[in-house]
């Protein structure tokens, strides 16, 4: 049996530590938001604030959603500006 390389299993224990807080933050705030849509839907009388309250997370869903999917609006990489100067 051949023994895993050091740097092999650093890298891998780094990325699991990572990978974990990441996973961990991620769960800390859908848990705070929907105990907060839990809160104001059991307690609340007004359906605005329940609309509020489901519409908002679902807006920002969607922000980040389409801001990921979109390509960057940045200017063009170096070799396609390159091509166009040369046209």
């Amino acid at each position: 049996m051949t023994a895993v390389p050091t740097p092999v299993l650093l890298l891998t224990a780094a990325l699991a530590v990572v990978a974990v807080i990441a996973l961990w933050k991620l769960l800390m705030v859908a848990g705070l938001i929907g105990l907060a849509q839990w809160a104001v839907i059991t307690q609340a009388e007004d359906p605005t604030a329940v609309l509020v309250v489901i519409g908002v997370p679902a807006l920002a869903l969607v922000a980040l959603a389409r801001r990921a999917r979109r390509p960057s609006l940045s200017r063009p990489p170096l070799y396609l500006r390159r091509q166009e100067v040369s046209r």
